[in-house]
């Protein structure tokens, strides 16, 4: 009960890790004039929420999130370099660092004991999967809660940027159920060797993002 009560608390969206304040790219698919790759209906969102579980942030983050559980220092700093590789964008790497950064500075303030054991991290998703280890949280149940967090923000970050209300983003997201359960069990047994990414329009407009008139996100 203990280990779930703080998983619940390092996954929900209050925990400060500022991750709230980026978009990796969704903010400009959501402000296309031309229809391809635009993200402008409840349809759209689905469609790229399970595009990002199927072939994005699915396939790189949730495997390192995975293979960070109980890894050691090399392997860790192996997975963040892996991971510095496969983000080719410099805002959208440069945010997992910081989200990374973030959420080790808030677990020393709530959980001072257990940071001291967990090893040094860079990314989200090692520093997510490290520290669910230290707080004694079973391996799967991390990731479930790791995906969980990123698909209910991205939702959540929908609401900010679209005609669409709170139930029907979190409707959006519940269609994406089975990417969702298909991405977890595929990290679960993943290696090093499977993590990969192929997301060319997202790549484009997370490039493209600080150069919109309007933002609300800062990647």
């Amino acid at each position: 009960m203990s280990a779930l009560l703080r998983l619940l608390h390092l996954a929900d969206s209050a925990f400060p890790t500022g991750a709230y304040a980026f978009s990796d790219g969704l903010e400009t698919l959501t402000q296309r004039d031309d229809p391809g790759g635009a993200v402008r209906s409840a349809a759209d969102l689905t469609a790229f929420l399970a595009g990002q579980l199927t072939h994005g942030w699915g396939q790189q983050d949730v495997p390192a999130c995975a293979l960070a559980w109980n890894a050691d220092v090399d392997a860790l700093a192996e997975l963040d370099a892996l991971l510095d590789d496969l983000k080719l964008v410099v805002g959208p790497r440069g945010a997992s660092k910081r989200v990374g950064a973030n959420l080790r500075r808030a677990a020393a303030h709530v959980w001072p004991e257990v940071l001291a054991a967990v090893p040094s991290t860079r990314h989200h998703a090692t520093t997510f999967g490290a520290l669910a280890y230290a707080l004694r949280v079973s391996r799967s149940d991390a990731v479930t809660a790791f995906v969980s967090s990123w698909l209910l923000g991205r939702a959540t970050s929908a609401t900010r940027l679209m005609r669409l209300g709170g139930l029907e983003a979190q409707r959006c997201a519940s269609a994406c159920e089975p990417q969702a359960r298909t991405c977890i069990h595929g990290a679960l047994s993943a290696t090093t060797d499977d993590l990969c990414t192929f997301t060319p329009l997202l790549d484009l407009a997370a490039s493209a993002q600080p150069t919109l008139d309007e933002r609300l996100f800062q990647t």
